[in-house]
């Protein structure tokens, strides 16, 4: 999919690329670890997913969008998960590029897209809800991992 100008900002939001990395780690401030660049690039490789990250005009990368797609057996079809936007621009961008995975899920067959907002991101949570998300109820816990190294 080429590039695409998101409406109303002089942000263009594209693919993401292996190289983009060291830029996506400052928006979302990870640390620059081994086990994450190869974690990156197996999302980058995995069909279930999509990553699109948004440049400003002098390709300084200012957004990130990823989209998880699974199939439902409950729910029937293809669902998608808006599994997290982050950005470092105005709130354009970010309504921006919720609108953009929203498109997204629906050309690859989906008919629903449901989100994970982190409890301090009372921006996103706005964003979605004049988007007229709905908030349900998500049972969460957290799952100790049996494996040296995991945090």
């Amino acid at each position: 999919m080429p590039a695409r100008l998101l409406p109303g900002t002089g942000v263009r939001v594209r693919r993401g690329r292996r190289r983009d990395l060291p830029q996506l780690q400052v928006v979302l401030g990870a640390p620059a670890t081994d086990r994450l660049e190869r974690f990156y690039r197996r999302i980058l490789a995995d069909l279930g997913m999509d990553v699109y990250v948004a440049e400003d005009p002098e390709g300084a990368i200012v957004g990130v969008v990823s989209l998880a797609y699974r199939r439902s057996l409950v729910r029937g079809g293809v669902s998608a998960f808006l599994d997290g936007v982050r950005t470092r621009e105005a709130p354009a961008v970010l309504e921006g590029l919720v609108a953009f995975a929203e498109e997204r899920a629906r050309r690859r067959g989906c008919c629903r897209l449901a989100a994970w907002v982190e409890t301090g991101d009372g921006e996103l949570r706005a964003a979605l809800i004049a988007r007229g998300y709905r908030v349900g109820e998500l049972l969460t816990t957290d799952l100790a991992l049996d494996r040296p190294g995991a945090a």
